[in-house]
């Protein structure tokens, strides 16, 4: 336990938080601009609300990205004929759903770390989660950039590469619950050793991002439950991780025409409430049972993937 000046001041991260705010307002104002001539086919999607709020509150309760939630569903309903997205198409709508959901999460995060009654053990954990974002993100952004416009993966590969990935999380998931069920959190200062391994993870992390749209948060996240940090340095930092990641990687799928605008109309504001209410579910349920409940998820819902 340490004090530290904090690296922003209470009234910076409000200022930040408002002109995040304005820019997903915005966002989304474009999005019903882009989906407006196309709204009566479109109008029979509002199920889709559901699946970004359930997405939402899984990625910012746990640290495991949406897009566990988001592909499986997405890929379900494409395979049933109910919606026509291909498989780049399903990675780039996810990228931007995240957008949305993660952003709101790791401004809630912010907010939290900066409020007015904030407890010592916070004040402590603020430095720490600051580099571990910052170590992440200088191997992590590269690395995904990099394998979007370099990698040339066919796309059923890349699914298949998904289902497994996603498979062998659920299975380190639950592993971890086993390991450390009942033990006591008790790192918050990074060494050395947690600083080479979180740069790591930022490469191999980064690049499963850019083929899948999970990884970096969801990486990150488990490597600190691991290493016994608390759950609050880890969920915020695979959150506002994966919030700047999933910006950064949008970019591609926007400029490849991978957006299908008709689900951002109704996903966009259901994962920006679930992104906001994650926190506050998270410590009602305790993350023994979110983890456990995540782990189930990810498992069964790729394996049935898998199957088909």
């Amino acid at each position: 336990m340490f004090n530290a000046r904090p690296p922003f001041s209470r009234r910076s991260i409000q200022i930040l938080t408002l002109a995040c705010l304005f820019m997903l307002a915005l966002a989304y104002a474009i999005i019903l601009v882009r989906a407006a001539p196309d709204w009566p086919g479109i109008a029979s999607l509002w199920p889709v609300s559901l699946v970004g709020l359930a997405g939402a509150l899984v990625a910012n309760s746990t640290g495991v990205g949406g897009g566990v939630v988001f592909v499986p569903v997405f890929s379900a309903l494409r395979e049933s004929g109910i919606l026509e997205l291909g498989a780049a198409q399903t990675i780039g709508v996810s990228f931007s759903i995240q957008c949305f959901g993660m952003s709101m999460g790791a401004l809630t995060w912010l907010n939290r770390y900066y409020r007015r009654n904030i407890g010592p053990d916070e004040i402590a954990h603020r430095p720490v989660v600051g580099r571990i974002v910052i170590l992440s993100l200088v191997t992590g952004l590269p690395a995904l950039l990099a394998t979007q416009h370099l990698a040339d993966i066919d796309s059923a590969l890349a699914f298949l590469m998904f289902k497994l990935f996603s498979i062998a999380l659920g299975l380190a998931l639950l592993a971890q619950i086993v390991i450390l069920r009942g033990a006591q959190a008790k790192r918050e200062r990074l060494s050395l050793n947690d600083q080479a391994l979180i740069a790591v993870i930022g490469v191999v992390g980064g690049s499963a991002t850019a083929l899948f749209s999970v990884g970096i948060g969801e990486l990150l996240a488990l490597t600190l439950f691991l290493r016994r940090f608390p759950v609050d340095i880890c969920v915020s930092s695979a959150v506002i991780v994966s919030a700047i990641a999933v910006w950064a990687g949008s970019v591609h799928h926007l400029d490849a025409g991978h957006l299908e605008w008709g689900v951002l109309v109704f996903a966009a504001p259901a994962v920006a409430a679930g992104g906001f209410l994650a926190r506050r579910m998270a410590h009602a349920l305790g993350a023994l049972r979110l983890k456990l409940m995540t782990a189930i998820w990810i498992i069964g819902s790729s394996s049935a993937l898998l199957v088909i």
